[in-house]
């Protein structure tokens, strides 16, 4: 019994590992909405993502991904009240967190599919004094290619498609007398990376990430400053853009 008992934990281990990487990553950001003016944000952001990876040779198997996103870019856009064209900077921070599973085809040479749900958060603030909080819960569809070997090519493609996206505005620190949450529609948005393993633990990948919002249905507020005026508020329809690299190390 012993020795079926450890020939059994000799298969599962043979059959499935354990694998956890960590990564430094720099992006360029651009932020754009639709509009008259338009706003647009564009600059480098900074950060770091981890992960883990249940690997199988073949078959089912389950991941997870975290990323962490920091950078204050330049913001071309408008005051809200008069609609005067104008200059600022806008901080970034978020949060995001993702569960997936993936199938791996047997005899594939890493052909894998891929499904995932992921939420992700984020503060964006117009510097001094206007700050937006987003929370968006996507699922991810996909085709990844990654032999595994220690040395060569891997990557992957697909689309993202938010299922919620609520958006506090902070509407009643800006001047109203209320503060609704906005609901910008999501749309489909592609993502993509490709990735070189020079080292068995090493690897360096370029990506392009991003969301596309639909606008938000609008919502009245006052404000104690415009006795007897109701403003009509929503989110602009809104597309995200990301390229970055990054520079990854795996622990097996």
């Amino acid at each position: 019994m012993r020795f079926l008992a450890g020939a059994a934990l000799l298969l599962v281990s043979a059959g499935a590992h354990a694998a956890w990487s960590v990564s430094a990553d720099l992006e360029a950001f651009h932020w754009k909405e639709d509009g008259s003016p338009s706003v647009i944000e564009t600059g480098p952001r900074w950060g770091a993502s981890w992960g883990y990876l249940h690997e199988r040779d073949s078959g089912w198997q389950w991941a997870y991904r975290g990323q962490f996103r920091r950078g204050t870019i330049n913001y071309e856009g408008a005051f809200l009240f008069s609609g005067q064209p104008t200059t600022a900077r806008t901080r970034y921070t978020g949060l995001l967190n993702e569960l997936q599973g993936i199938y791996r085809f047997p005899d594939s040479h890493g052909v894998e599919l891929l499904g995932g749900l992921g939420f992700d958060y984020w503060e964006r603030n117009i510097l001094p004094d206007q700050i937006e909080d987003y929370s968006v819960v996507f699922a991810r569809f996909g085709l990844n290619l990654d032999p595994r070997s220690s040395t060569g090519f891997f990557g992957g493609f697909g689309v993202k498609l938010p299922v919620y996206v609520g958006e506090n505005a902070h509407l009643d620190e800006i001047g109203f007398d209320q503060n609704e949450t906005l609901h910008p529609k999501g749309n489909l948005s592609a993502y993509a990376q490709l990735g070189y393993r020079f080292q068995r633990r090493w690897s360096v990948i370029g990506y392009y990430d991003g969301y596309r919002f639909g606008e938000s249905k609008a919502v009245t507020a006052t404000s104690a400053a415009f006795p007897g005026t109701q403003f009509v508020i929503f989110q602009p329809a809104s597309r995200v853009d990301s390229f970055g690299v990054k520079l990854q190390y795996e622990f097996h």
